[in-house]
C-alpha cells in the first residue's frame, strides 16, 4: 500500500457480528477479547474509550457514563439485554468478583493498573478475525463500530432520521460524515458506476461480509 494512503475498514452485518460471539463462547482463553468485541458491537464507542472502561460500569444493568476522550463529550450507555447475557455468560468463567479495567495485559509482571493499547487491541481482534474465518476488509477496532451504526441504520429503515441519530450518537458534525463512515456513500457511488448500462438506479445496501 502507498505510503500515506489511509485505509477503510467494512462494518460486519449484524448477523455475522453475533454469530462470531456465539462462535467464542465456550472458548475460555477468548473471554476477555469476546467482551471486547461485545462491548465495540453494544456501544459503538472508540477502541480508546472501550479500553478505558471498567467493571464497575459494565456490572450496572441500567447502564453508565462514560466521557470520550477525543470529544470530552459524556454519553449514556444503555446496555441491550443480549450484552447483559455475554457478559454474564463471561462472569461465569472469573474465580472472583472483577474490578477496575476491564481489558488489561494477563502476562506476568505486566502493570493491571492500565488497559491494553490499541495496537494491541487491534492485533487481539485481526487475530480472532482470521481465526474465525471473518471476511472483512481491513478489521480494526473501526468495523465494531461501524457494525454497530450500520445496526441502527438498518433497525431504523435506512431512512435519515437513522442518520442524523447516528451522528449525535457518534458526535458527527454531519450526517454525511456518519453516511460516509458505515460505508454508504462508497456503495451508492459503487451502484451508480453499475447502473450506467441498465439505466436502472440501484439503491444503497451494504453487502454482507
Amino acid at each position: 500500500m502507498a505510503k500515506g494512503l489511509k485505509t477503510t475498514t467494512q462494518p460486519l452485518k449484524w448477523s455475522k457480528a453475533m454469530m462470531l460471539l456465539d462462535a467464542m463462547r465456550d472458548k475460555a482463553g477468548q473471554a476477555n477479547t469476546r467482551l471486547m468485541l461485545a462491548c465495540g458491537f453494544f456501544f459503538g464507542l472508540r477502541i480508546s474509550d472501550i479500553l478505558n472502561l471498567t467493571w464497575e460500569q459494565i456490572l450496572n444493568d441500567d447502564g453508565f457514563e462514560v466521557e470520550e476522550g477525543k470529544t470530552g463529550k459524556t454519553r449514556f450507555i444503555s446496555l441491550d439485554s443480549r450484552f447483559i447475557e455475554i457478559r454474564n455468560q463471561i462472569l461465569e468463567l472469573m474465580h472472583r468478583p472483577p474490578s477496575g479495567f476491564i481489558f488489561i495485559y494477563n502476562r506476568d509482571g505486566s502493570n493491571k493498573n492500565k488497559p491494553i493499547s490499541v495496537t494491541a487491541a487491534n492485533k487481539r481482534i485481526k487475530k480472532i478475525f482470521d481465526e474465525y474465518e471473518i471476511k472483512c476488509k481491513n478489521p480494526s477496532s473501526h468495523t465494531l463500530r461501524k457494525t454497530m451504526g450500520l445496526r441502527v441504520y438498518e433497525v431504523h429503515n435506512r431512512c435519515e432520521d437513522a442518520l442524523i441519530l447516528l451522528s449525535q450518537i457518534f458526535n458527527h458534525g454531519d450526517i454525511s460524515v456518519t453516511r460516509r463512515y458505515i460505508g454508504l456513500t462508497e456503495k451508492r457511488i459503487a451502484n451508480a458506476y453499475l447502473s450506467l448500462s441498465s439505466g436502472k438506479a440501484i439503491y444503497e445496501t451494504v453487502s454482507e461480509v
